[in-house]
């Protein structure tokens, strides 16, 4: 693991392709931004953002956790607390990115 971070797969921005691959996903966002952009409509505030993502093989879309926020098991987690009140539950969840696999039949 010389040179490499630690991250977690189930947050946005992972980033695991190399030059040609990073060339390819940024033609394939373009050719689905009119669907990303629908599809964000669609949502409204359920999610932060729609992307084109290549991390998934056999998925359509995956729900991710903003970068620096909590992790969806750690939401679970915070929200089975005994002694919470109801004012928590605004900055405990945290919006979801939606990442759609262009490779997918659907």
């Amino acid at each position: 693991f010389d040179g490499k971070k630690l991250k977690s797969t189930t947050k946005e921005g992972l980033d695991i392709e190399d030059e040609d691959e990073k060339k390819k996903l940024e033609e394939l966002k373009a050719e689905f931004e009119p669907l990303t952009k629908l599809m964000k409509e669609v949502l409204g505030d359920k999610v932060e953002k729609v992307l084109v993502s290549s991390r998934m093989a056999d998925s359509p879309c995956v729900l991710t956790t903003s970068e620096y926020g909590w992790s969806a098991n750690m939401e679970r987690i915070m929200k089975a607390q005994a002694l919470r009140d109801n004012s928590m539950t605004s900055y405990m969840v945290s919006k979801k990115t939606m990442e759609v696999n262009p490779k997918h039949s659907i």
